[in-house]
């Protein structure tokens, strides 16, 4: 496997010409796509009239989201490799449960990756304070080890090693149906526990450390800067060619 180019847009001000353009002069077999929000229309739509994906695998993490999908409409790629949330299709158990409770709460609305990792992160919150017994940074960050929260994708589990919870993701790959873009062949992948083992198990890791540094951090401050190249770092295309 060979990359053969990146392209870095700034962050919300795609030149989807200008982009499109370069990556198609490299003629790569694989695109891999992180844009989203208005940055994914131009470049779907731009992409589309030049014929970039046409005979290309194309991954796009996050793409099958319904908050980035949906606005897509009609000029939803098909075909793609994709994460995100397919509720229109949870037939069953608390995650079921969860899109039930949303539609009937908001009926005028559809649930999202935000209603879900939002409603989950409140009930870590509040997890994470009753395992602690108060809001003691120090006290906070003993209980996050190991602290398992029960979701509507199931029961999850922050790692001692560095406070990530295991939930897993939705993949699946876009479609059209009703002039509308869906995920289909779409399956629930939880994290490799045997991974997650191996991880926790490591003697001296560094992400713990860094874990713990940042949430002495955040407790300090309302706000930590980012680092200048962070507006260009938040997407990037990697491609391969043979």
């Amino acid at each position: 496997m060979e990359f053969v180019t990146e392209q870095w847009p700034p962050l919300f001000k795609i030149d989807a010409s200008a982009e499109v353009q370069a990556l198609e002069r490299t003629k790569p077999d694989t695109i891999y796509n992180v844009t989203f929000g208005t940055d994914l229309q131009k470049f779907v739509r731009e992409s589309a009239t030049r014929g970039l994906f046409e005979g290309r695998k194309v991954y796009g993490l996050l793409t099958g989201e319904p908050e980035y999908l949906d606005p897509l409409g009609a000029e939803s790629p098909e075909g793609w490799f994709v994460t995100g949330y397919p509720w229109y299709a949870i037939t069953d158990g608390p995650a079921k449960e969860f899109v039930d409770a949303y539609m009937e709460a908001y009926p005028d609305e559809t649930p999202k990756v935000d209603s879900l990792v939002g409603y989950m992160a409140a009930k870590s919150i509040a997890a994470v304070i009753t395992k602690a017994g108060s809001t003691d940074t120090d006290a906070l960050l003993e209980a996050f080890k190991d602290l398992k929260v029960e979701t509507p994708m199931g029961e999850i589990t922050y790692r001692s090693l560095d406070h990530q919870s295991t939930i897993g993701a939705y993949v699946g790959t876009t479609a059209l149906k009703a002039g509308k873009g869906v995920m289909v062949d779409r399956s629930y992948k939880d994290p490799d526990p045997l991974h997650a083992e191996r991880l926790r198990n490591q003697e001296d890791a560094p992400g713990g450390l860094i874990s713990d540094r940042l949430v002495r951090r955040l407790s300090r401050r309302r706000t930590v800067p980012l680092p200048a190249r962070t507006e260009r770092t938040l997407w990037v295309f990697l491609l391969r060619s043979s």
